[in-house]
């Protein structure tokens, strides 16, 4: 395992001048149960403790220089973690997550428990002093169970989302952004439960590889989600796609954008921060107090199926910087063995990389006929991975055998 220190570097601020803030005050979603008469008096202490959490995105340069931004105004204690390759559940210790690991990338930002400078943990992708063409190890994704009563934060500053995106493909799932709540709700009541006064959601940026629809779906179902305490911050208002150094996957990006994407959004927290400081009526930080099963299995299949489209999977250097992708494949239902399915054909999505490893494919056939037994990818820790789908199906239900599902969990 390679582990080094690495000292925050200082830049120059990039604040948007008030009125600009003014005029993209949109950018902040506030929950319907959010009044304006909240927005009152100004806040008369500094802050005592902030948590932040984030994935890839982050590890691309937004969590170190949000990081940065409050410890330069003044907030005493910031702590920050950030784990590519994950979502919200992989925060949690719900039972498919529990030992959730990060397997491209992860930093870690601390305030000593005595004070003093931040001490850091950095194992990505191009960071400085290591040689090119080196790969993170695995690391165990920190808990926000742990991480609230240890750190005691004020506040929350959430950056996740770009992993949730797959949920949305499928049959009357690409409009209906209920799919999403079951990887949201768990995670935001394991705050509301905590010493959290208010919490900001960072929704992602435009991303060139995922359409606006579901990008509108994860920010309106955010903010249904979240109660008066909860902002959420659409990014797509803060930045001008396409970005400067983008990546080849479209969604990823790197410095001037990254520090001028964290600058805004602390620009955004500072302004409401001023003008509505966090107290204790600001609780809840959710908006239901029904939290969604995301483990009880509700449907398994055996089906005699034939295979009818084989997809070429993502090339590796796709789906950098993840090690793991699924490659959907349709099949003409031929007889229900158990079970209930009143269709004609169906997605199943097979493991195309582990752990960096591309899987073979030559088992599969076109008109191969296989009995299958089959449970429904949302029902799994794998819903989020990367998935080569044929857009002419995005309609069918998706499913993924246990073979499968039985490697991925061995592996991942």
């Amino acid at each position: 395992m390679h582990r080094q220190l690495l000292k925050t570097q200082n830049s120059d601020a990039a604040l948007w001048p008030r009125r600009r803030f003014l005029k993209l005050l949109g950018a902040i979603a506030v929950a319907p149960a959010f009044s304006s008469h909240a927005f009152a008096a100004p806040r008369s202490r500094p802050l005592s403790s902030v948590l932040i959490l984030g994935d890839s995105m982050a590890l691309c340069g937004f969590g170190s220089r949000l990081d940065e931004r409050f410890r330069k105004c003044g907030v005493s204690c910031v702590n920050t973690y950030m784990a590519c390759g994950t979502h919200p559940l992989s925060w949690t210790t719900q039972p498919a997550y529990a030992k959730a690991q990060s397997r491209c990338g992860y930093w870690s930002i601390e305030t000593p428990a005595h004070g003093g400078a931040p001490v850091t943990f950095r194992d990505t992708y191009g960071m400085p002093g290591v040689k090119r063409g080196h790969r993170p190890d695995h690391y165990e994704v920190p808990k926000i169970e742990n991480l609230l009563p240890e750190v005691q934060p004020e506040i929350l500053v959430v950056q996740l989302g770009n992993n949730l995106f797959d949920l949305l493909k499928g049959r009357e799932k690409s409009g209906n952004g209920a799919v999403l709540e079951p990887f949201i709700v768990p995670f935001l009541s394991k705050v509301a439960a905590s010493p959290v006064r208010r919490v900001y959601w960072v929704a992602p940026p435009v991303s060139g590889a995922i359409p606006q629809q579901a990008q509108d779906l994860l920010v309106e179902r955010l903010r249904m989600c979240g109660g008066p305490a909860m902002r959420v911050i659409d990014s797509r208002e803060l930045l001008t796609y396409p970005y400067s150094k983008l990546q080849p996957d479209k969604q990823h990006f790197l410095d001037p954008d990254m520090r001028i994407w964290a600058d805004n959004v602390f620009a955004l927290i500072e302004e409401d921060m001023q003008v509505s400081p966090p107290t204790a009526a600001d609780a809840p930080v959710i908006a239901s107090g029904d939290v969604p099963e995301t483990s009880a299995e509700e449907r398994t299949l055996l089906v005699q199926c034939s295979l009818e489209r084989i997809n070429a999977p993502f090339r590796h250097e796709e789906i950098a910087p993840y090690h793991d992708s699924l490659v959907a494949f349709v099949y003409r239902v031929q007889q229900v063995l158990k079970g209930e399915f009143h269709g004609t054909h169906l997605v199943v999505l097979h493991a195309a990389h582990i752990a960096g490893k591309r899987q073979s494919m030559h088992q599969f056939s076109l008109g191969q006929s296989r009995i299958l037994r089959l449970r429904p990818v949302e029902q799994t820790p794998w819903a989020t991975l990367k998935a080569k789908d044929d857009p002419r199906f995005l309609e069918l239900e998706r499913f993924i055998n246990e073979e499968d599902h039985a490697k991925l969990a061995r592996h991942l």
